[in-house]
């Protein structure tokens, strides 16, 4: 019982800190609601509706910083993360398509990565980032061997060899940098040769 007792007395040192830090909170949460692409109904919003009901929210947080100076560091911070990307906050708004936040890119990486851990077994996934660069995009882990031959039916044999070309650019571009980094006296030979081999008609 006494356990229980002291519970309270336990809490309340905390109390006062619990509330700033939920204050703090509902400010981050109500600035992201304010991003939200469509209203409450549904309706996709403005670029100028959305700029300025931030404006308002930044101007009554200003005020809020006047009556809470202990809380002024943590609304100077606040602001000066909104005002330092203001020119790129708004324009999934006025562009058709156009993500209002990278949510989505950042866990399409994620999967990619995750999938090709269950596949190889290693920890790293860089070298295979690096050798398909923007081509690992288009693997689809779900996709059954049938729907991907019918995907690639799709595609035209010119943009099929103008994507393999840019493909075995990235891959000699890579196979350059092993040589360079493994055997750095070969690549170096390799090199003065070609070098010789290009100037010696010019002699």
């Amino acid at each position: 019982m006494s356990a229980l007792l002291n519970i309270p007395v336990i809490r309340w040192p905390y109390a006062a800190p619990y509330v700033q830090l939920k204050r703090q909170s509902g400010w981050v949460i109500e600035l992201a609601r304010l991003f939200e692409p469509c209203d409450k109904h549904g309706r996709p919003r403005t670029a100028r509706q959305v700029k300025r009901e931030v404006r308002q929210f930044l101007e009554r947080l200003e005020q809020e910083a006047t009556e809470r100076p202990d809380e002024a560091k943590v609304i100077a911070n606040i602001l000066k993360a909104v005002r330092n990307r203001w020119w790129g906050l708004f324009i999934c708004y006025r562009v058709s398509n156009v993500p209002s936040s990278n949510n989505d890119l950042e866990t399409f990486f994620k999967d990619i990565k995750h999938h090709q851990r269950r596949i190889t077994g290693r920890k790293s996934v860089h070298e295979f980032i690096l050798r398909y660069g923007p081509f690992a995009a288009f693997i689809d882990y779900a996709e059954s061997f049938d729907d991907l031959l019918a995907r690639l039916r799709q595609v035209k044999p010119a943009d099929f060899k103008q994507a393999r070309q840019a493909l075995r650019k990235i891959q000699l571009r890579l196979k350059k940098l092993y040589r360079f980094r493994h055997h750095p006296d070969e690549y170096y030979r390799d090199l003065e040769t070609r070098w010789e081999q290009a100037i010696l008609p010019s002699r």
